[in-house]
């Protein structure tokens, strides 16, 4: 027997999904009931006093979103249409997320929050409707593959961060997306793809430490090392990056090999780290220098662990078979690229977004600087400090000289600069676009007359039109026009109504009163689950964990639920660090009705991406 939060028993039966209009239209009719039930009782009471009006102005929707890691918990506040505006709306809590303009070059804090649901929606819907670890890797333009690489340039930058973006990787990615039916017809890729039809794709720039510009990109299918590499040598050539790679590279080897002993350290390193883990799995990874391999496959066979000085002599024999291969075709191949295995992965999701969500590093504080809460403005400001000796004393006393904004609206960023603190970055600025990806990643955002309707789970479908037509009097009059259920993705995690409530307004002599119902048609399963994981992580971890994200997290009701592997009962790997445990995996130990509501989800984001029939 399952009981819920309130320690009651749940109910058996389980509900048909209804669309969002539905549960809508059930509401309505249940508060006319109660009205028309309650009509009689109110004549009589009001009989004789002055008119009251009762209005309701606003829903309170609980919602529960399921991220990869874990559940988001919050309050969200839906003004009725007709309902009065809050004209401090612009100065709300929720608007103090930082200055975008502060981030200009940098992935803001509100954009890497749209980039990373974005691409953990895409990515989860291949790991739940793709069993990567058992696909091949081929050229297959009916197969989804991701493969994440990483470009860079061959040559020290000479130009803006623009023109690569316009002249070397915007020819990379039509490339990618090109027909993979057509081929080259002559040349030395006769026979080859000219594209790989990838379908899906996203691209972020960002600096290397050396301040050149480099890119990520995740596509959607499986294309080989060495295409990507010649095709993006021959884009980056188009501003000469190859050519003078070439030139150096000829310089430096002018007497003949050279060993880079900076980069045998950082080879070693590598090897080592390899070694130990084909060392305790007993698997040799492909695509291994071959002397490295041959060391490897003695090491398992002979039950020894290589040593140091087997390690650096593989590397030398790596950099000097690298230098063989690049001085036999002039230096003119370099390795600008680098392809990720993903697809063994504990989770693709996670690898990825690591790298094309990641922040901006903010330069430390001034020694005599600090970030507080300020509970009279209720934000978070810089307080800048002086040591300064106090005559009457005679001792050096810290004396606050300035106080600024760390959070802070557009308007006051705009009205007052100075009492904004401008955030610094360690790394240089990206000029122009920081990130792009094709237009379906994106998801679909309805135009005016297109009519949406969304169920229970948050599968999306167009299931009308608004058009409009001249009546006999040459009037414009709208009408609704029913089409057939077309799906459309919609990127958002998957995310339940835990309950709601209702706002209302009344209004009578003059005097106003707000009143809020208690909470209408609570989802049991989904408390039941919350209430469960929240026993299992903590309630006191739960709340600190909820309190660190601010306060208008906590006006919202936030609250955050993380994945605690160990505490969850799932054992830790065999090199002692947690267990990569899938949101999927918990809510089929868990709640397994939630999990047929969540693969259900991801299965309408990946059949809407790839034009599959749900």
């Amino acid at each position: 027997m399952e009981l819920d939060l309130f320690g009651k028993r749940l109910s058996e039966p389980q509900k048909p999904l209804l669309s969002r209009k539905q549960v809508q239209e059930a509401r309505k009719a249940k508060i006319q009931a109660d009205k028309d039930a309650k009509a009689a009782k109110k004549h009589a009471i009001l009989n004789g006093m002055s008119e009251r009006t009762t209005t309701q102005i606003a829903t309170i929707e609980t919602t529960a979103s399921f991220p990869n890691n874990g559940i988001v918990m919050v309050d969200i506040y839906r003004r009725e249409q007709n309902a009065p505006i809050n004209p401090n709306a612009k100065n709300n809590l929720n608007n103090l997320n930082g200055n975008d303009s502060a981030y200009n070059g940098y992935l803001s804090p509100a954009t890497r929050r749209y980039v990373e649901r974005m691409m953990s929606v895409w990515l989860t819907s291949i790991e739940l409707n793709n069993e990567l670890k058992k696909n091949s890797k081929e050229v297959n333009n009916e197969k989804v593959f991701p493969t994440f690489v990483t470009l860079t340039l061959p040559a020290v930058q000479l130009h803006t961060d623009n023109t690569i973006k316009d002249k070397v990787l915007a020819p990379f990615i039509k490339w990618l997306t090109a027909d993979s039916s057509e081929l080259y017809k002559k040349g030395p890729k006769k026979g080859q793809k000219k594209g790989f039809g990838v379908t899906v794709y996203f691209w972020r720039a960002e600096p290397q430490n050396n301040n050149k510009i480099h890119f990520h990109i995740v596509a959607d299918k499986y294309v080989p090392w060495d295409r990507i590499r010649d095709q993006w040598n021959q884009c980056c050539e188009h501003l000469g990056y190859v050519s003078r790679y070439a030139n150096v590279q000829k310089h430096k080897y002018k007497d003949g090999f050279v060993l880079d002993t900076e980069k045998q350290a950082k080879d070693v390193e590598e090897m080592r780290s390899i070694s130990k883990s084909a060392f305790e799995t007993g698997e040799i990874p492909n695509n291994l220098n071959e002397t490295f391999a041959k060391y490897l496959k003695l090491s398992i066979n002979y039950n020894e662990v290589l040593d140091n000085e087997i390690l650096e002599h593989a590397a030398f024999e790596k950099q000097k078979a690298t230098y063989q291969k690049a001085f036999d075709c002039g230096f003119k191949n370099p390795p600008s690229t680098e392809i990720r295995a993903i697809q063994h992965l504990d989770s693709v999701t996670a690898y990825v977004i690591k790298y094309v969500a990641k922040k901006p590093e903010e330069k430390p504080l001034g020694k005599n600087q600090e970030v507080k809460f300020n509970e009279a403005l209720n934000r978070e400001v810089v307080y800048t400090y002086e040591d300064r000796l106090n005559p009457e004393t005679g001792k050096m006393e810290r004396i606050e000289v300035n106080m600024q904004y760390y959070t802070y609206t557009t308007e006051e960023m705009k009205n007052n600069p100075e009492s904004c603190f401008k955030k610094q970055f360690i790394d240089r600025k990206i000029k122009g676009r920081i990130w792009g990806c094709a237009d379906k990643l994106r998801g679909f955002k309805p135009a005016a007359d297109i009519i949406t309707e969304t169920d229970e789970i948050g599968r999306t479908y167009i299931v009308g039109r608004k058009i409009t037509e001249i009546n006999e009097d040459g009037q414009e009059i709208q009408k609704t026009v029913e089409t057939s259920k077309i799906a459309v993705p919609v990127m958002k995690y998957f995310t339940k109504i835990v309950s709601y409530r209702e706002i209302f307004m009344t209004e009578q002599d003059g005097k106003t009163n707000i009143f809020v119902s208690p909470e209408i048609n609570p989802d049991h399963p989904t408390m039941a689950h919350i209430d469960k994981m929240v026993n299992y992580i903590g309630k006191e971890e739960v709340e600190r964990i909820s309190r660190e994200v601010g306060p208008s997290f906590e006006k919202m009701r936030g609250k955050i639920i993380p994945f605690r592997p160990e505490k969850m009962g799932y054992k830790k790997k065999p090199n002692g660090k947690p267990a990569v445990i899938k949101h999927a995996k918990v809510l089929q130990d868990n709640s397994p009705e939630l999990y047929r509501q969540y693969m259900m989800f991801y299965s309408h984001i990946f059949n809407c991406l790839y034009n599959q029939a749900a």
